[in-house]
């Protein structure tokens, strides 16, 4: 009782030198809890890409590149001697086909909850024009340069997985079990919006007339299809430039586990019986995104851990420094102290309580530095954008498009998806843990080196100095 009132009292005495030195260690933990909480939402902003590409509830995918058969081009045309109408439905360019009893494999692993085929599929609808249709510099007429949209087969069975599962229907209804033999189609608002389509709206799909029955929106910075299908019509409309036909295949599957901890081993499994398929979580996407959220990373991860270090060092070792300069202004209290009894281990538990306590009071400052740092983090950042190829590890396939300027080779714009993503710094009970911990540390450390100070001192050397 009596270390606890002496303790108050003499916290009170110096309250402003106590201040000084929890404000020191307050600065180093705020900049530690602003980077962790940096690097936590940029780790958030990598799952948010996955679930905007791969659907809500999804925490592995997989997928395939395009065999070499392809040789990256979509398709190409060469002008006959009549105009000529071609519709295709086909996997986007560099990503391959997948055999479709690989799902059922797959939902065998252990730690997987559940498994569902899909077919990201590009429509394009072009005329290519015949030879007396072109100008003298082979130009084509305008007119036929084509329509691309994007189309999605859906796992009837499992519509909570996918990117489907990500959008809310704003009119009309969702897709069902019994649509499997239907031609039916949820078109996305942003396309419908732009193309006067409403529920009950007819369009071509791969040639075919599909009724819209539902209007879906899909969150922010969504890699949303234009139009959702029922996979089945997908697989007997599509085809694909490896297989032809596609009645049985899929080239994506969507996989939930059963918690986070359980993605390496099911990634690893999946790998061994699907080998030459691309095994995709949010960690290993990572690697395969391009774009500011990189930089960003970086920055977090890089620059933004050594300048927490240094500035922790710089906070320890300024605590450590005031912490014996107040001990060496308290000489002559604490030679009276050693003079009536005070053991050395008595004098230097009592600088260490009062270190721990102006730690704990850093802790509370370094937490409340942290929150704001965070949000000024959150506030200034600007929005980032992750772009990923339709098959993560594989270049942008190429294709051959036919523009105003002719028919000529090109990255195809449907080889990459590009996300947009806000970094939402957030400060998590471990980071506070983490800051109560140093701060803990820091207080200990500055006791210690001011009671290695005090042990050293003589009592009547001490009785010969003055306050």
């Amino acid at each position: 009782m009596f270390f606890l009132t002496f303790l108050r009292r003499e916290l009170l005495r110096r309250m402003h030198r106590a201040v000084f030195v929890a404000l020191g260690l307050s600065v180093g933990v705020g900049l530690v809890v602003t980077v962790t909480a940096a690097s936590t939402g940029v780790s958030n902003a990598q799952t948010k890409v996955l679930h905007a590409l791969y659907g809500i509830g999804t925490d592995v995918t997989v997928t395939k590149a395009a065999s070499s058969k392809r040789d990256g081009t979509l398709f190409s045309f060469s002008p006959g001697k009549v105009p000529v109408r071609h519709n295709y439905m086909i996997p986007p360019p560099g990503l391959g086909v997948i055999d479709g009893a690989a799902v059922a494999r797959v939902a065998k692993v252990h730690g997987v909850i559940a498994a569902a085929g899909a077919m990201s599929l590009l429509d394009t609808d072009i005329t290519v024009p015949s030879q007396s249709q072109l100008s003298a510099s082979g130009k084509p007429p305008a007119g036929s340069l084509g329509n691309h949209f994007t189309v999605n087969g859906v796992d009837l069975a499992h519509l909570k997985l996918g990117p489907y599962a990500s959008g809310t229907i704003g009119s009309g209804r969702s897709l069902a079990a019994s649509d499997a033999r239907s031609d039916v189609a949820v078109a996305d608002a942003g396309y419908a919006n732009a193309h006067g389509l409403k529920v009950g709206s007819t369009m071509s799909i791969a040639g075919h007339d599909f009724r819209v029955v539902g209007v879906t929106r899909q969150p922010r910075g969504g890699g949303s299809a234009d139009f959702y299908i029922p996979l089945t019509r997908a697989q007997a409309y599509a085809s694909s430039p490896e297989t032809k036909a596609v009645s049985d295949k899929i080239d994506t599957i969507y996989v939930a586990v059963t918690n986070t901890a359980a993605i390496p081993a099911v990634r690893t499994e999946i790998n061994r019986l699907l080998p030459g398929t691309t095994v995709t979580s949010s960690s290993s996407l990572a690697d395969d995104v391009t774009g500011s959220l990189t930089s960003a990373t970086s920055l977090a991860t890089d620059l933004g851990r050594w300048l927490a270090i240094v500035a922790l060092i710089t906070a320890f070792a300024a605590a450590s420094l005031l912490t014996a300069a107040n001990v060496a202004r308290r000489t002559r209290e604490f030679g009276t102290l050693r003079t009536l009894g005070w053991r050395t281990r008595r004098i230097i538990g009592q600088i260490l309580g009062e270190s721990v306590v102006t730690g704990l009071a850093g802790a509370v400052a370094g937490i409340a530095l942290g929150f704001l740092g965070a949000a000024l983090v959150g506030w200034l950042a600007p929005e980032l954008t992750a772009t990923v190829a339709q098959n993560p590890g594989s270049p942008p396939s190429e294709n051959i498009t036919l523009n105003s300027s002719g028919m000529r080779r090109s990255i195809s714009p449907y080889s990459t998806h590009t996300i947009n993503v806000h970094l939402d710094a957030q400060v998590t009970l471990a980071a506070i843990g983490l800051a109560v911990g140093l701060a803990l540390i820091g207080g200990i450390i500055a006791g210690l080196y001011g009671g290695w100070r005090i042990s050293r001192l003589r009592p009547a050397e001490a009785l010969r100095r003055v306050e």
